[in-house]
C-alpha cells in the first residue's frame, strides 16, 4: 500500500512536471521584449526607485541562495547540493516587501524546473540574451504599467558547474539525481561565466 501511495504520487509529480514544461516552451517562444524596456542604467528617473527596491529583493535572495548552497555543498557534496536549488524565496520576499504584493523568482531559457517559466514581459529578454556572458549584460528594466519589471543575470559561477556545467563533466551521481527529479532536464551544458539563469522581481506603483 505504501508503495502504491509512493508510485501514485510520482505519477502525479510528473504529470505536473510535463504539463508546466509544456506551458515554458509555449513562453519561451516569445521573442519581442515589451516596449517600455531598457537597461538598467538607462531606466527614466520615474522608476529608479522600484529598480532600486527590486536591487535590494534580488540581492537577499542572491545571497540566500548562495549562503545555502554552500553550506549543501560542504555537507553532501554536488548531488546532495541539488536540493538547495529549491530555496523557497517566499520567506526573502516577505520580510523586505512586508506584504506589498511583490512578485519574484528565478528563470532560465533551460530549465531544470518547468516551474520556473518566466514571466509574459521577462521571456522575451530571457530568450534573447541566450548564451550571453553575463557580465556583459547588466539587466532590464520594464515598465509594466501598474508595476515595475527588473530582471538580473545569473553568471555560472565555479560552485554551481558541478550541476550545471557540461553534461560530460558532470559527476556520475549528479547525473543520477537529475534524471530521477527531472527527466526533461535543460539546465546543464553552461560554461564559466555565461548566464546561466534569472533573478525577477516585479514591484507594484501605488494605485493612483
Amino acid at each position: 500500500m505504501v508503495f502504491d501511495l509512493m508510485l501514485n504520487m510520482r505519477t502525479s509529480h510528473r504529470a505536473v512536471y510535463v504539463a508546466a514544461l509544456v506551458f515554458g516552451m509555449t513562453v519561451a517562444v516569445r521573442t519581442v521584449p515589451p516596449s517600455d524596456t531598457w537597461s538598467i542604467s538607462r531606466a527614466p528617473a520615474e522608476i529608479r526607485y522600484y529598480v532600486s527596491r527590486a536591487d535590494l529583493i534580488i540581492l537577499s535572495m542572491h545571497d540566500a541562495l548562495r549562503r545555502e548552497l554552500t553550506n549543501a555543498l560542504a555537507q553532501g557534496g554536488p548531488a546532495f547540493a541539488i536540493n538547495s536549488c529549491h530555496i523557497d524565496v517566499t520567506g526573502v520576499i516577505q520580510r523586505i516587501a512586508k506584504g506589498e504584493g511583490v512578485a519574484a523568482g528565478r528563470t532560465s531559457d533551460r530549465l531544470r524546473n518547468p516551474t520556473n517559466v518566466p514571466p509574459k514581459w521577462a521571456a522575451p529578454l530571457v530568450t534573447a540574451n541566450a548564451g550571453r556572458r553575463a557580465r556583459d549584460v547588466e539587466g532590464f528594466a520594464v515598465d509594466l504599467g501598474s508595476a515595475v519589471g527588473v530582471i538580473r543575470p545569473i553568471a555560472l559561477q565555479p560552485m554551481c558547474a558541478s550541476c550545471h556545467g557540461p553534461a560530460d563533466k558532470l559527476d556520475p551521481g549528479v547525473r543520477t539525481v537529475l534524471a530521477e527529479r527531472y527527466p526533461a532536464d535543460k539546465g546543464v551544458g553552461f560554461t564559466q561565466g555565461e548566464i546561466r539563469g534569472w533573478f525577477w522581481v516585479e514591484v507594484p506603483k501605488p494605485p493612483r
